[in-house]
């Protein structure tokens, strides 16, 4: 049995419906309604609203007491809403997808925290939805090695690609595995603005802040009295050192205040 609805609404969202899009025929989607944001409080539709729009695939709202009568199963990323016991018991199967393996890294942000870890392996792991946020029985599971070169925005995509190369047997598995508790789940929480801030941040912390955060932040530091959006860096000394507790931080990719994304070359180019 395939998946003909699915579930999303962030950035992150994104590249799974556009695998299912893909794949089913007649699929459905929802998502959340729009959302006051900026300096106007103007309502922002969500990304995926936004490529359904651009790609003609219908959606709706989501909306507690519905009854997906024609849904035979349902696939969830990344969705901001949990889902009640009266809602699970009056639809079809829901699976979602959690980027650590189950049950490391429970909630809205194992990626980030693999990174900030210093984990070695982290993972995809679909599981069956249930009331227990994250610990319903698995359906498919799968390892990635992580290393220190990696970002945030590499590992989202190498989920992307598991997904894409296991889609046949992710979609119609039917056994479902009970989830391993010998230890203490670890568990994540959502990250706030504030959490990105490297300043009097040791330069280790900080290199790993700004891979950590590439996706959801960045991370951002105030240097010389104006701030910085810092995506990525390099090793190699360049014409922008940023002086941390423990080493010199050498910014590669940066949104300067008031400016768009650039190379830092280009930055140092245009300040001569």
């Amino acid at each position: 049995m395939m998946f003909n609805y699915f579930f999303g609404s962030d950035f992150r969202s994104v590249p799974y419906l556009e695998v299912l899009n893909s794949k089913v025929e007649n699929l459905q989607v929802v998502t959340i309604k729009p959302k006051q944001s900026g300096r106007g409080q103007k309502l922002k539709p969500n990304p995926v609203e936004n490529f359904c729009v651009e790609n003609g695939i219908p959606f709706s709202y989501f909306k507690n007491d519905a009854i997906y009568s024609d849904m035979t199963k349902g696939l969830c990323v990344s969705f901001g809403l949990i889902f009640s016991k009266s809602f699970l018991e009056a639809n079809a199967p829901l699976y979602n997808i959690h980027l650590s393996l189950l049950p490391s890294y429970v909630g809205p942000s194992p990626v980030e925290n693999s990174i900030l870890n210093r984990e070695s392996l982290s993972g995809i792991t679909v599981f069956e939805i249930n009331t227990n946020i994250d610990e319903g029985g698995i359906v498919y599971q799968k390892s990635l090695q992580l290393n220190e070169s990696m970002y945030s925005s590499d590992v989202y995509e190498e989920c992307v690609n598991i997904f894409i190369k296991n889609y046949e047997e992710i979609a119609t598995s039917e056994k479902i595995i009970p989830q391993k508790h010998n230890l203490p789940p670890s568990k994540t929480s959502k990250f706030t603005k504030s959490d990105f801030l490297l300043n009097s941040k040791e330069y280790e912390v900080a290199k790993l802040m700004i891979r950590a955060f590439d996706s959801i932040g960045p991370a951002f530091i105030k240097y010389n009295d104006k701030f910085y959006k810092i995506h990525k860096f390099t090793n190699n000394p360049n014409g922008f050192p940023i002086e941390l507790n423990g080493g010199i931080l050498y910014p590669l990719v940066i949104t300067p205040e008031g400016k768009k994304k650039m190379q830092v070359e280009d930055y140092i180019r245009g300040n001569k």
